[in-house]
């Protein structure tokens, strides 16, 4: 058998297709996402004046529609944390990257020992981390339905604007509304998920209990 010269083998495998850089943005993405829901991993940034802000490298264009205040001073933090929010910051379609968390959680093995273990058991990591997103979801789905009320409301006088502006309104009405659908169905894959962890909790805590 003839061995493939080096030059040969090396020019073959320069032919292998990479994976696209859009393919790994989305895995990224992918793994940002659900190590920041578990809490394994924080968003970058600071306090100032006691308000969560982003750093820079951190921020994006949808930030800038939230609006901490003193009753919500982690707002800028819980959004760093939702899909849109890295949706924008990998540049992949936050649709897209809500199915391919889907897809991701779909494939992770049932008593998986989580990164980071604090010696606490699976149920009340699962549980903690669940908890905490849905509050995180909620406040964002809160953020978004009072934007989009606002939305809402200019619609009632939807006619009487100049041509220009009545576009500028639709384009902002569309980005509006798909952002709110986005928060509504994130929403409710995190309330699903927190029943079930809850569920989870006081089924392991009753057999701990049997056993002592």
């Amino acid at each position: 058998m003839v061995a493939t010269p080096a030059a040969d083998r090396s020019s073959a495998a320069s032919t292998e297709t990479p994976p696209s850089a859009d393919a790994e943005r989305m895995e990224r993405a992918v793994h940002t996402f659900l190590q920041r829901e578990s809490r394994s991993e924080s968003p970058a940034g600071e306090w100032q004046e006691g308000i969560w802000q982003p750093a820079p490298a951190e921020r994006r264009s949808c930030c800038d529609e939230i609006a901490p205040t003193p009753g919500n001073k982690q707002a800028l933090e819980a959004h760093c944390r939702t899909i849109l929010h890295i949706a924008a910051l990998f540049d992949v379609p936050a649709t897209g990257l809500k199915r391919a968390v889907r897809a991701a959680r779909s494939r992770v093995r049932p008593g998986a020992n989580p990164p980071g273990s604090t010696g606490k058991s699976q149920a009340e990591l699962f549980f903690e981390a669940s908890r905490a997103s849905r509050e995180e979801a909620y406040a964002a789905l809160r953020s978004e339905a009072v934007r989009f009320a606002d939305l809402q409301q200019s619609l009632l006088s939807i006619g009487k604007e100049e041509p220009s502006a009545l576009v500028a309104l639709l384009e902002k009405t569309g980005i509006g509304l798909e952002r709110y659908v986005l928060a509504v169905g994130y929403a409710a894959e995190v309330e699903t998920a927190y029943r079930f962890a809850s569920s989870a909790l006081e089924k392991y805590r009753s057999i701990q209990e049997g056993d002592h």
